[in-house]
């Protein structure tokens, strides 16, 4: 060790401010105010305006090729995020600035979602129908969309979150009065699960995506069909029949109940012949002679008595068409894991309802692509993205989506759904604690030989750990595990950093977050971090799922939208360490145990490729952990620093972090470029961010005061050594002008308290 590096270490050591427990506050007297301009339409130092260097889909469509999407014959990722209900349809001089601030910040997909949701500042539905579109709200979406065209972001179209109708459309649904009285609101909704067994309701979620499909831009001069700009239609949004939806709408609709019975009926006197092969099949317990007997049947826990509305079909029979497709989500685990016997006595049953429900939306959905691909519509399309719970519901689902194109999921951390409430607990925990749990489980929904996406996930506000979660999902994701779409969630934002945290629940321009952008756009659309040559494939035998047998057992806990898998076969750390993906086989196959040692350093976890390391923390705290990234053209440290520790990152690149939480990237500012021939490298250093006067009791995880602008910044201190002589130019909080510059010998330090930025140029 050079003395010079020796002498700073010592000095480095004294400047430390944070205490000896990594997740305690800080003294944030250093804290730096950020309070960018936020004017992002002239050229920046950081920014990756040239990367989106021609209109969307300018060589034709987005196509998908087993599990990847080319563009031009090359493999392509798309980074994103969301906008939701109006933010689909802003003014023009808004559509404008949005498109320019994504682009500069390596965006080049935009969700939009909700946009044909409802009405006004809700969607661009007309007052009075469902099918309908309002021309003024419709236009202002052309011009969105025609703008991101322009500006390289293609886009994925996520019409609703279930049918709401109109005045105008009471008509078309005969038991419409059961879903709600239109006569006292704008538009009523039926419950999910509605839209797999109303067949009205589907015809109308089928003819509101086509006229969209069908619709002519005026500001591109092409349908939507035809648009390669248009890279992918989501069916609808967050729905699944064999999810609880499909039995609350069961309990609530004596129509479609009623259907629905006489439907099953018919389906099982198909599928057994007579009423008493049906009867010696399911078992006497399991046929229901009178609903009041659930407690003996077994079935209290699918039924709830006081919501079944309308008329009661209290005897069961073939004949008489009374038999219900009753289902929920988690029993199906009790006949996979054999340990539950009320349950195990409805096991036949309960398997026939599966597979009744689970063709009821696989018609549907066969139903709404023939109708997306007759409008000459050639780009990808998403079923759900929804899960079903319970292993052998849960895996049906996916083969549902599997059947349809991409497979999309959505995936949240931490936080409160509520947003920042004083005196409310929220999740402060950090996914670096332990590899593979939180939103990177989302990977054991990945399937072999489709796309995989998630449309929806973030850090979900007040949780403090924003920053990590662009970085671990971009590097083991859209990394490691070869995932292709991301779209971050968000409501909207005013394209610019956001000014105040807890404007949302959901917030990706919230700095800490959108700040790690230039480097983790880079990253992942250059596709820096290798895709692991080796994949853990847990084995699924559709066929095999309509007998109980399954070569796996998972688990799902969800709270609300934050949802964790796991298998028995394979730990969360395994996504880690390589590939994970589900394989839909055509004969039934065991599924491997995965045996992490083969991984571990220590206890870092090394993933196939040698470029990422990750060592979990030492306890079962709610924080700790942290991860190194070493490729050619993107190095990294991520997490909670031990303090004064150098990673070697390779190619005699290293970083010293401060200890604490800090991440920190270097990566190679060119798309063609790797850091041994860039003429230039940009660093983001990012930590927390508060609003000004924000105070917290982290003892409970609760905020005690939300605090005011301007939003504060923690510090991020850093010793850095490169291979090269050059100069450290320190960057506005724009990253668009160069405030001091400091020249150096292959070493250098950052201090964001000094610096007041988290982004630099390096130039050699």
């Amino acid at each position: 060790m050079r003395l010079n590096h020796f002498l700073y270490l010592i000095v480095f050591a004294l400047l430390q401010y944070q205490c000896s427990h990594p997740v305690e506050i800080s003294n944030n007297n250093d804290w730096y105010e950020f309070e960018p301009e936020n004017n992002h339409n002239q050229p920046s130092l950081i920014g990756l305006e040239d990367w989106n260097n021609e209109p969307a889909g300018m060589h034709g469509h987005i196509v998908s090729n087993g599990e990847k999407l080319i563009y031009n014959g090359q493999e392509i990722k798309l980074w994103g995020l969301n906008n939701c209900y109006g933010f689909c349809s802003p003014s023009k001089e808004k559509a404008d600035e949005h498109a320019v601030f994504y682009r500069k910040f390596g965006v080049n997909a935009l969700r939009l979602h909700k946009y044909a949701d409802n009405t006004g500042d809700l969607g661009i539905q007309s007052q009075n129908s469902f099918v309908e579109f309002d021309p003024k709200r419709l236009d202002r979406m052309d011009y969105y969309i025609s703008s991101l065209k322009n500006n390289g972001i293609y886009v994925k179209l996520s019409p609703t979150f279930g049918v709401k109708f109109g005045p105008g459309d009471v008509d078309r649904i005969p038991y419409h009065k059961e879903l709600g009285d239109i006569s006292q609101k704008e538009r009523v909704r039926a419950t999910y699960g509605a839209v797999y067994m109303g067949k009205e309701l589907q015809d109308m979620q089928i003819e509101q995506t086509i006229k969209i499909l069908n619709h002519t831009n005026p500001y591109t001069g092409l349908r939507y069909a035809e648009d390669p700009a248009i890279f992918c239609v989501e069916l609808f949004n967050e729905d699944a029949i064999l999810w609880n939806g499909g039995n609350w709408s069961l309990q609530r609709y004596p129509t479609l109940r009623q259907r629905m019975a006489r439907e099953f009926s018919v389906w099982l006197l198909a599928k057994y012949g007579n009423e008493t092969s049906w009867i010696d099949a399911w078992g006497k317990e399991a046929v229901l002679k009178d609903v009041r007997l659930l407690a003996q049947s077994g079935l209290k826990s699918i039924i709830s008595i006081d919501q079944i509305k309308g008329v009661s079909l209290k005897s069961e029979c073939l004949k008489q068409g009374t038999v219900v497709p009753w289902s929920y989500p988690w029993v199906y685990d009790a006949i996979v894991k054999k340990d539950n016997e009320s349950i195990l006595k409805l096991r036949q049953r309960l398997l026939d309802t599966a597979e009744f429900l689970i063709g009821l939306q696989n018609s549907f959905y066969s139903r709404f692509v023939q109708a997306i691909r007759d409008t000459g519509y050639q780009g990808q399309i998403v079923g759900s993205n929804w899960q079903a719970g319970g292993t052998i519901g849960h895996l049906l689902n996916l083969y549902s989506d599997y059947l349809v194109g991409i497979v999309d999921r959505h995936n949240y951390f931490g936080g409160s759904r509520r947003g920042i409430k004083i005196g409310e607990k929220f999740g402060n925990a950090s996914m670096l604690a332990q590899p593979g749990i939180g939103t990177l489980s989302a990977g054991l929904q990945q399937v072999n030989d489709r796309p995989f996406m998630l449309s929806e996930w973030i850090h979900v506000q007040p949780n403090e750990w924003y920053a990590e979660g662009p970085a671990i999902l971009g590097a083991y994701g859209w990394g490691l595990n070869g995932w292709d779409v991301s779209f971050m969630f968000e409501n909207g934002d005013d394209a610019g950093f956001s000014e105040k945290i807890g404007r949302d629940a959901w917030d990706v321009t919230n700095p800490a977050i959108w700040g790690t952008f230039p480097a983790v756009a880079r990253q992942v659309r250059r596709m820096d971090v290798a895709e692991s040559p080796e994949t853990q494939f847990l084995n699924v035998h559709v066929p095999s799922l309509f007998e109980g047998k399954v070569s796996f057992t998972g688990d799902t806990e969800q709270r609300h939208d934050e949802k964790t898998f796991t298998t028995d076969k394979l730990p969360p750390e395994a996504l880690a360490a390589l590939r994970v993906a589900v394989k839909f086989t055509d004969d039934y196959q065991e599924t491997p145990s995965f045996d992490l040692k083969k991984y571990l350093d220590g206890n870092t976890i090394v993933s196939t490729t040698g470029q990422l390391r990750w060592t979990p923390a030492k306890n079962e705290e709610h924080s700790g952990g942290y991860f190194t990234l070493n490729t050619s053209s993107t190095k990294a440290f991520v997490g909670f620093a031990p303090g004064n520790r150098t990673f070697e990152l390779g190619d005699g690149f290293s970083i010293t972090p401060n200890k604490g939480f800090a991440v920190i990237y270097l990566t190679a500012k060119n798309e063609d470029q790797n850091l041994q021939s860039a003429d230039q490298i940009v660093i983001t250093s990012v930590a927390r961010a508060r609003n000004t006067g924000m105070d917290f009791n982290d003892a409970d995880n609760v905020v005690e005061e939300k605090g005011q602008q301007p939003i504060l910044m923690e510090p991020v201190k850093a010793l850095i050594s490169v291979p090269f002589r050059g100069k450290l130019r320190v960057l506005d909080q724009d990253g668009r002008k160069e405030m001091s510059v400091r020249r150096f010998n292959k070493e250098f330090a950052i201090d964001g308290a000094e610096d007041q930025t988290p982004f630099y140029l390096i130039e050699k």
